[in-house]
């Protein structure tokens, strides 16, 4: 009965549309000239780029809106598709100097690190002068997005200021409270706290913030769980397991704070559930159906995004696959995993949305143990999408999970087309040495293949300063790390030396400090040396 209401509605409102007079030109004209202009984004290609954007911001006392991104990347693509086309936030763009920064682009990766950016995207708000003031989190309702921004913007506080005065014990307002719960922690890089200090750190504000601040305090809450969830050795701070229990039901037993908070429960819900009760507890079971409802609601909500509604569904499957990855799932959640990707693959048009969605269905497809029309929804996206090779490592994934000779195969093979219809040099940077690993972890014995894989990985490497930093030194040195561990037994060491003697020559002179060409220095060399 509801979907014929819905569907009456629609012809009503088509109907109208049809019937209604054409507006006068004159009319229209002024409609289209109230829509404000595209964002008018400084496109940067050098770190002279950077310089004349902040020249212009000092000038015109504008504060600098960073956005640090690469073609492939999903949540960069979901940014750009569900907040860079509101008109709200083109509107508003007037009143900063948005800067946009490609990793691929010649000088991307020394810029990233001036900013000390690393993770596809980080968006960063800063002062003329070049003070950081806050980091935006992307997955976040465009509502509340603006709310942030216009806090930002309005000159307060910075998320360094207020998160030193709330563990000093200071008190802040409601709003100074929300900028810290909804800072992008998982973009920090380290700017604000140590990676090791962030569950701790987390802890602290969760506990500091006022219970009358409802929604900051229950955010804190949930990314300080998650981050203790996820938290290796001293890292991981003890804490009340009942106290959490207790704030969690209390928050999903608000359908606001669950609305508010769609990401996070999509996101962490295994992790916290698993963090806080019991394997085969009353609570354990209790929580997870309690959870599991609310990501119900989430992924019928028709006001979420379409990539919200796939993170809801494939959270709800991480629930039931808790306390057993191979349980087999409900039928109805495999329809619903079924469905849900049918429909963001039906509905969803725009070529952003489309890098966003498709691939989160297709990892949700995946999860469920659907490889096989995971692998299909992702193949008919190859010819569709406007950076294909992100695909080829997602079927890359899907064929390795297979764990079989074939499956194996069959992920070395993506894996070799990703490298190579990659674009952009920090890009085949990363999409090469995902070859290389995928070559170690199922062929380790064909020494010859990854030598070959490595050296021609190696051989893009470009001399240009400042390539050989940022995220693209990190690719290099895992590639290192990783190839340094193949050779545990010292079966090749030869093959590494040819390597350290392949790159040493080219990143040297790309490296902008004496750490990164000390780095350099040492790529590939055995570690045992």
């Amino acid at each position: 009965m509801r979907t014929i209401r819905l569907l009456a509605v629609a012809c009503a409102v088509v109907a109208g549309a049809c019937s209604r007079a054409p507006e006068p030109a004159t009319k229209a004209a002024e409609v289209a000239s109230a829509k404000p202009a595209a964002i008018a984004w400084v496109n940067t290609k050098t770190t002279a780029d950077v310089e004349s954007a902040f020249a212009t911001a000092k000038v015109d006392k504008k504060p600098i809106f960073l956005f640090w991104t690469a073609a492939w990347c999903p949540p960069c693509n979901h940014v750009k598709s569900t907040i860079f086309t509101r008109d709200e936030f083109i509107a508003k763009s007037k009143a900063f100097v948005p800067v946009y920064v490609d990793g691929d682009t010649p000088s991307g990766q020394a810029i990233g690190k001036r900013f000390n950016v690393s993770g596809y995207p980080t968006m960063v708000l800063l002062t003329a002068d070049g003070s950081e003031v806050t980091r935006l989190e992307g997955a976040i309702e465009p509502a509340k997005y603006m709310q942030l921004l216009e806090y930002g913007l309005a000159g307060g506080s910075s998320a360094r200021q207020l998160l030193d005065a709330a563990l000093a014990g200071q008190p802040l307002s409601e709003a100074d409270w929300r900028l810290l719960a909804y800072y992008s922690w998982g973009t920090d890089d380290e700017q604000l706290v140590p990676e090791r200090d962030l569950p701790g750190t987390l802890l602290k504000l969760a506990r500091s913030c006022p219970p009358t601040q409802r929604e900051s305090s229950s955010r804190l809450v949930l990314q300080a769980l998650s981050a203790i969830a996820t938290a290796k050795g001293e890292a991981k701070p003890a804490f009340d397991k009942a106290d959490a229990l207790a704030s969690i039901k209390s928050m999903l037993a608000r359908p606001e704070l669950v609305r508010e908070h769609y990401d996070q429960l999509a996101f962490s819900g295994d992790d916290i559930v698993g963090a806080i009760t019991a394997p085969k507890s009353t609570q354990r079971a209790e929580l997870l159906d309690t959870w599991t409802a609310a990501l119900d609601t989430l992924a019928n909500d028709p006001t979420l995004s379409h990539a919200g509604r796939v993170w809801a569904t494939s959270g709800k499957v991480a629930l039931a696959r808790l306390d057993d990855k191979d349980a087999a799932l409900p039928a109805a959640l495999i329809e619903e995993v079924r469905a849900q990707a049918a429909r963001v693959d039906r509905e969803s048009t725009d070529v952003n949305e489309r890098q966003a969605v498709i691939y989160s269905a297709g990892s949700m497809l995946a999860r469920a143990g659907l490889l096989d029309e995971s692998d299909a929804l992702m193949t008919r996206e190859l010819k569709r999408s406007h950076s294909p090779y992100y695909y080829m490592l997602a079927l890359a994934s899907n064929a390795k999970k297979r764990n079989t000779p074939a499956g194996n195969a069959a992920a070395i093979d993506w894996a070799r087309q990703g490298y190579e219809t990659s674009i952009g040099p920090a890009t085949r940077l990363e999409w090469g040495a995902s070859y290389v690993r995928y070559l170690i972890d199922l062929a380790p014995q064909d020494a010859a293949h990854i030598e070959k894989a490595a050296a021609s990985v190696v051989g893009e490497l470009r001399a240009d300063a400042g390539a050989f930093s940022g995220r693209s030194k990190r690719t290099l040195e895992r590639m290192s790390g990783r190839l340094n561990t193949w050779n545990k037994n010292g079966n090749h060491d030869a093959a590494l030396a040819r390597l350290n003697a392949k790159a040493v020559p080219i990143c040297v002179p790309a490296s902008a400090d004496s750490a990164d060409r000390a780095a350099c220095e040492n790529l590939f060399k055995p570690a045992r040396a």
